[in-house]
């Protein structure tokens, strides 16, 4: 009796947190889905269409949606397929019906994780591309973000590999390979943040010495939009982390904060681009210096005149 009193407790528990990462994901992909539309509409406007790598663009932002939209599809088919594996479960008698679900389960997991690992590959792809075109191209800048991606790349995909091979059914708790992808995908991404900002910092500050603290201003926005993008994904890889040290069960909601997040953090990016309120590369820090330089020209001819 105490034996099916605990089973009984530990299916709703599972039950109870595979539902909670179903709601969060749902409520973060609405928000995914209103960025996107709004995205696309930025980048369709005029003002956008003159915007260099515009098509590639939109094609990354389009396929980090897509698998973002697949992520969360199957996070609903996977909590009513966790039930049908918990109803198993209970029917002792009935061990070749669980493991037929338990086996169908882990595939959707497994799938899940390779719509996650690509995701994170595109928006790191796009967060390397913005840093590369503000420092001149100079290639050399971002080798070791793109070293890095890569290893969080590979091994993101080994855990997904190692999952199938092995037939485990709970992806988030396989082995150490996973946590060590987010290490490393948290690191790409920090470097990418303190060298992007870093770099517009750089710029803004020896243009502020010839026009004065408007260009210094302007360009503090930008630097503090740029940090809060990066954080919108570090902070909670870093709680994932956490929490997966501790062996809380809570790592798995998320996870599934992160599956979004991923499509949501880049998408913010590029849609700033589009408006105009980032910077993209050197050139946009000369052409904002001139914007603010000729008012400020013109005033001082009408207080000569």
């Amino acid at each position: 009796m105490g034996n099916h009193h605990e089973n009984a407790e530990a299916i709703y528990a599972s039950l109870s947190l595979s539902l909670y990462c179903a709601a969060i994901e749902w409520f973060l992909y609405g928000i995914n889905l209103v960025l996107f539309f709004f995205c696309i509409y930025t980048l369709r406007r005029s003002r956008a269409r003159a915007l260099p790598h515009r098509c590639g663009l939109t094609l990354a932002v389009s396929f980090i949606f897509l698998f973002c939209t697949l992520h969360w599809i199957l996070q609903l088919v996977s909590a009513g397929k966790l039930v049908a594996v918990r109803l198993a479960e209970a029917k002792h008698g009935d061990t070749h019906t669980h493991l037929a679900k338990n086996a169908e389960w882990n595939r959707i997991n497994i799938t899940m994780g390779v719509f996650y690992v690509t995701s994170i590959i595109i928006a790191d792809g796009i967060f390397v591309f913005r840093c590369y075109e503000i420092w001149g191209r100079r290639k050399r800048v971002v080798v070791v973000p793109i070293t890095t991606a890569v290893a969080s790349a590979a091994l993101g995909y080994a855990s997904v590999i190692i999952c199938g091979l092995r037939s485990l059914a709970q992806f988030l708790f396989i082995n150490w390979i996973f946590p060590l992808a987010v290490v490393f995908s948290m690191l790409t991404n920090t470097m990418l943040m303190a060298l992007t900002a870093g770099r517009i910092w750089w710029i803004a500050r020896g243009a502020a010495m010839i026009m004065g603290p408007t260009v210094d201003r302007q360009y503090r926005t930008v630097v503090a939009m740029i940090l809060e993008s990066g954080a919108l994904y570090v902070t909670p890889a870093l709680l994932y982390l956490i929490l997966y040290a501790a062996e809380r069960a809570s790592t798995q909601i998320i996870f599934a904060t992160l599956a979004q997040i991923v499509g949501i953090a880049p998408t913010i990016i590029v849609v700033r681009v589009g408006l105009g309120s980032s910077i993209t590369s050197p050139r946009d820090v000369e052409e904002s210096v001139m914007d603010i330089r000729a008012p400020n020209s013109d005033a001082s001819v009408d207080d000569k005149v």
